[in-house]
């Protein structure tokens, strides 16, 4: 994903988000195997991003993530925004891999749910206080971007739903309370995939749910505001 070569090596720790709401945490599932929390190595970017990234026999992995300073959908008040990309490129052939998010350790008057949109897979989860969304690509938009064939294999379109299916093999899963999972075909050795994930937060607000939009970041929008101000072409 990046050349590691200038950047700083940090002490290793699980890729974690602290919301008002709680902790969004990360999985990732290569077949069977479900990756450790914290990765095999991490490195520390100037503007304060984060490379994690595992070295697994089929794949290495890699999540790129930080606070990312996107101007709000409707002119207003600028909101925290994290983006975590994930990049997963084999060695070897990986049967399946599957990456799920989940917002955790939620306050006792909090409530949670499913809030997706076109091309965005969300969750939100609100009290009288703050509103706190994550989110990344629904069916729809993985099925495009397979298609696309640059953030992932283009043979996946082929596999991929178009929709929020349920009882197909791959796509996008909810859970309670407030966790959302990918599941993505396997890879073939050498190739790619690409996946944002965005969290978001803001004062409780119906008229200005500034959280739930502002999760709603392509891929390419986030890696921008990630590396900044490193000089590097995606």
């Amino acid at each position: 994903m990046l050349p590691t070569d200038q950047l700083a090596q940090a002490e290793r720790h699980p890729a974690v988000i602290d919301t008002p709401l709680g902790t969004v945490g990360f999985s990732v599932t290569l077949g069977t195997e479900v990756l450790p929390a914290e990765p095999d190595a991490l490195w520390c970017l100037p503007n304060g991003t984060h490379l994690h990234r595992w070295r697994h026999d089929s794949a290495a992995v890699d999540l790129l993530i930080g606070s990312i300073d996107i101007q709000p959908w409707d002119g207003g008040a600028p909101v925290p925004v994290w983006a975590g990309i994930w990049q997963v490129q084999a060695r070897t052939p990986v049967p399946g891999l599957v990456v799920s998010t989940e917002l955790t350790d939620l306050p006792a008057d909090a409530f949670s749910g499913r809030d997706s949109a076109e091309c965005l897979a969300a969750v939100s989860v609100e009290n009288s206080h703050f509103m706190v969304s994550v989110g990344g690509p629904d069916a729809e938009l993985l099925a495009m971007q397979a298609a696309d064939g640059r953030l992932m294999p283009g043979r996946w379109a082929r596999l991929l739903p178009t929709d929020e299916d349920e009882t197909a093999e791959y796509g996008v899963r909810y859970a309670d309370p407030a966790r959302i999972t990918w599941l993505l075909p396997g890879l073939h050795t050498t190739e790619v995939a690409r996946l944002c994930i965005a969290t978001a937060w803001c004062p409780r607000d119906d008229d200005r749910p500034a959280a739930w939009y502002a999760v709603d970041v392509p891929l390419d929008t986030a890696y921008h505001h990630l590396v900044h101000d490193l000089g590097i072409a995606r």
